[in-house]
């Protein structure tokens, strides 16, 4: 066997590992790692993680029911916990360290937590174990490990001490015992191993370090000061629950996953409403070829701040904040320094991409989640949380272009395309700033609503070739909000000279474009995609300033199929907002 440093190939040149920028490994002895896996996390598994599972394999002690021991709380340790747990067993840590009781059993789950140097724990624990996993590489005396054991148990040796312990041969004839050893596992296991933990969302506890750090970390490490491997997330991993969709049938149901622990720089929230988007319902289904399953979909969040890291400025605990379309960016390129983070080529989206980390994102169809402050915003006490949760991406998407293309100004005719999640929101909008305002609808139905409700100025049916004839060269800027297909010829047709149609609806099959009049009139055709953090702020200052928020139906969590068949169909008004914290029964 070649190990992977400090070895020869059979060429004979060097093996050197991974403190390096790049490596070159025959397929056979790499492994596959999933999809959406927290790659940080998962690193340690391909030594620590197969170490242990291997053994729990093989000598029998993944059956559930069965009592194991973990000799050890440290890399090794906590994996061999995580594992067996998942498998259904029952799990005693046997410790030197009283202080990792409550982190084993609150925690990781231990059933129970053992002092090794305490006589009264261990003989009052004798003879009740299957199996033992020893992970200690320190000299440390077998004997007590062995009496802890029922007849014919096991105690599997993976910690290799330096110093040959003392083999207590008596008891272990006396109860039929076995020691046995075990050395990480074949190619076709760790490869097992890997797709178990990603089913089961187990990775490693890390603490993530800089390369020039390396030298710091191995003396720590020789100290036993890290929980549990250094090259992990900084903050040990949250356990989150949710509703997501596996497949293109984009048939969401609950789930159990991991978020990445609170930072330096986050807020950690509990998700009180999220709204539903179409965009939701695009990549549920797969309609635009990028989904990534599990999906938790979901960027329209409303929560209650539960944690804050220690350079959190914006935000206490108990504050109400909100999340909408975006979850990172590089934050130094030209867009993200004047605040256009939304149009940052490394934005991170709140779900269906991946932290620089390689962990996955995962929507507000779920219990909570953990944010960079940066892209959080402040709610204002005034406004209702369900018809609020919208605006993070339906208000701002239609806010942004009529803030930048000049729109929302007192007097401007505006036209809104579609009376759906944005439409409503930017005849909300327009009229807050005294813009005249016309509805261009395929529904004749929706006129009443539009107009009495609303305070629409004018209706048009988008079909009626006399409405729209009438309507020619009469507004300033229309706003699209539409995503099913549609000619675009009469609504440019609707514009004054220098008019702006603004899409946001972004349909999926591109429309045909009307170039002739648009030279003829210097008119202009933009799009627009949600806005930059600063701008969502004072959207939703302005909302709040203005008592605008969208007019939603709230669901519960389990009511979402049916909720994204219906927005399929446009059978809402105007938005479904789900009450997360209601009726999502999250088990954590």
């Amino acid at each position: 066997m070649l190990w992977t440093f400090q070895g020869q190939h059979e060429d004979g040149t060097r093996a050197f590992g991974g403190y390096s920028d790049n490596m070159v490994v025959e397929e056979r002895y790499a492994v596959l790692i999933p999809n959406g896996f927290a790659l940080a996390g998962t690193a340690p598994l391909l030594c620590a993680g197969i170490t242990v599972y291997s053994p729990l394999k093989h000598f029998g002690l993944s059956k559930p029911a069965t009592h194991l021991g973990v000799v050890g709380l440290g890399g090794l340790g906590h994996m061999a916990l995580k594992f067996a747990k998942a498998f259904g067993v029952k799990v005693t840590v046997v410790s030197s360290s009283p202080s990792k009781q409550k982190e084993a059993v609150e925690r990781l789950g231990a059933d129970s937590f053992l002092v090794s140097h305490d006589q009264e724990q261990l003989e009052a624990a004798m003879g009740t174990m299957d199996g033992i996993i020893d992970t200690v590489s320190a000299p440390h005396p077998l004997l007590p490990l062995i009496g802890l054991l029922k007849t014919s148990g096991k105690l599997i040796l993976v910690g290799a001490p330096i110093e040959p312990p003392e083999l207590p041969v008596f008891p272990i004839i006396m109860g039929t015992k076995l020691i046995a050893g075990s050395a990480m596992g074949g190619l076709k296991e760790t490869q097992e191993m890997i797709d178990f933990a990603a089913k089961h969302n187990i990775t490693a506890d890390v603490e993530v370090v800089p390369m020039d750090y390396v030298n710091t970390a191995l003396d720590r490490l020789d100290r036993g000061d890290v929980k549990y491997q250094i090259s992990g997330a900084e903050e040990q991993a949250v356990k989150a629950y949710g509703w997501a969709a596996r497949d293109s049938s984009g048939v969401l149901s609950p789930f159990h996953f991991t978020r990445r622990g609170n930072g330096d720089n986050d807020i950690s929230m509990k998700i009180l409403y999220c709204g539903i988007c179409h965009t939701d319902l695009h990549l549920a289904k797969d309609e635009v070829g990028m989904t990534i399953y599990p999906i938790v979909p979901g960027h329209e969040i409303v929560g209650e701040v539960t944690k804050v890291g220690r350079n959190v400025t914006k935000f206490k605990v108990g504050d109400i904040a909100g999340v909408g379309c975006m979850v990172g960016s590089c934050r130094s390129c030209d867009n993200c320094t004047q605040d256009l983070e939304n149009y940052c080529p490394k934005m991170v989206w709140t779900y269906n991409k991946h932290h620089e980390d390689g962990s996955r994102t995962f929507g507000g169809y779920s219990d909570k989640i953990v944010v960079d402050e940066h892209f959080v915003v402040q709610i204002p006490k005034n406004l209702p949380l369900q018809g609020t949760a919208p605006m993070l991406c339906a208000g701002i998407t239609v806010y942004s272009p009529m803030r930048y293309f000049g729109l929302m100004e007192p007097g401007k005719h505006l036209g809104v395309v579609g009376l759906g999640g944005l439409g409503h929101m930017a005849v909300k909008f327009a009229k807050a700033v005294g813009a005249k305002v016309t509805v261009i609808s395929t529904s004749p139905n929706k006129k009443k609503e539009a107009v009495e409700q609303l305070g629409v100025d004018e209706f048009l049916i988008s079909h009626d070739q006399e409405q729209l004839q009438a309507a020619m060269g009469t507004m300033d800027g229309i706003i699209d909000t539409v995503s099913a297909a549609h000619p675009l010829l009469h609504l440019v047709g609707l514009l004054k000279t220098n008019g702006k149609l603004i899409l946001v609806g972004a349909p999926i099959q591109p429309p045909e474009l009307p170039v002739f009049p648009l030279i003829l009139g210097k008119k202009l055709v933009a799009g627009s995609a949600i806005g930059g953090m600063k701008e969502t702020q004072e959207m939703i200052d302005f909302a709040a300033k203005h008592n605008i928020t969208a007019d939603v139906e709230v669901i519960p969590m389990d009511y979402v199929n049916t909720a994204l068949e219906r927005v399929a169909k446009a059978d809402v008004k105007y938005r479904f907002v789900i009450d997360v914290a209601n009726t999502i029964k999250s088990p954590y």
